[in-house]
């Protein structure tokens, strides 16, 4: 009796208008969250963050496009004084480092969105570690710089400039056509290159600027805005 009674309730409910709405809710609801997360899942970013200020790049860009994340890691001691010492040599001599993951798997990417620190006018070695040893042939790479100086406003200087600012103006160029030798030799096709300057600002500070560039990068990319 108790079963025929059950049925008989499930039966009435499932004729009820209730229960069609319910079942939509259910269907729709997980469908619409996943949608919202996979917006731009074939787009990825790689970081490499010594003091935390690349990771709050990273992370801007990562909850207003919902793209996944990779973050690069130096297997050497970045730490400190002796560390941004280190940094600093490594890169005036064009020197690598040891990274992890090594060759992470990138295949399933159309678009690389890299962020990484200035150390003497470059990419941090883990970037330019990152470019050498991974294939990134056919997908289009966007890079982020973090610096405690605007790079870019040296390149505004002409030939009667003062010899420092000129000399600040050429070095730039060569570190910026190294970035892009890098960038052609893993294969990728280099589209933009935004710089977030972070000295003695705050995090808000940083996100803020990180947000000025996404008009732009949305001319040059396929990204879509999502909600975070």
């Amino acid at each position: 009796m108790k079963k025929n009674f059950f049925f008989k309730r499930l039966k009435l409910f499932l004729r009820s208008k209730q229960s069609i709405y319910i079942l939509c809710f259910l269907i729709l609801f997980p469908l619409s969250s996943y949608a919202a997360e996979s917006v731009n899942n074939d787009a990825l970013i790689v970081y490499y963050s010594r003091t935390g200020k690349s990771k709050v790049v990273c992370d801007t860009i990562m909850r207003n496009y919902c793209v996944d994340t990779l973050e690069i890691k130096d297997l050497k001691d970045r730490s400190g004084a002796w560390g941004f010492m280190g940094a600093a040599f490594d890169n005036a001599f064009g020197r690598y480092t040891d990274i992890e993951p090594k060759h992470p798997g990138l295949t399933k990417y159309s678009l690389i969105i890299l962020v990484s620190p200035i150390w003497n006018w470059k990419l941090s070695a883990p970037i330019r570690t990152f470019l050498k040893d991974n294939s990134l042939k056919n997908k289009k790479l966007v890079v982020f710089t973090t610096a405690n100086i605007d790079i870019k406003k040296y390149d505004k200087f002409k030939d009667d400039a003062p010899f420092i600012k000129r000399f600040l103006r050429d070095y730039l160029r060569k570190s910026s056509k190294g970035m892009r030798l890098l960038a052609v030799d893993s294969g990728a096709e280099i589209i933009s290159h935004y710089h977030v300057e972070t000295k003695n600002i705050t995090e808000k500070q940083i996100r803020d600027q990180t947000l000025e560039h996404f008009a732009d990068l949305e001319i040059y990319t396929d990204l879509k805005r999502c909600n975070p």
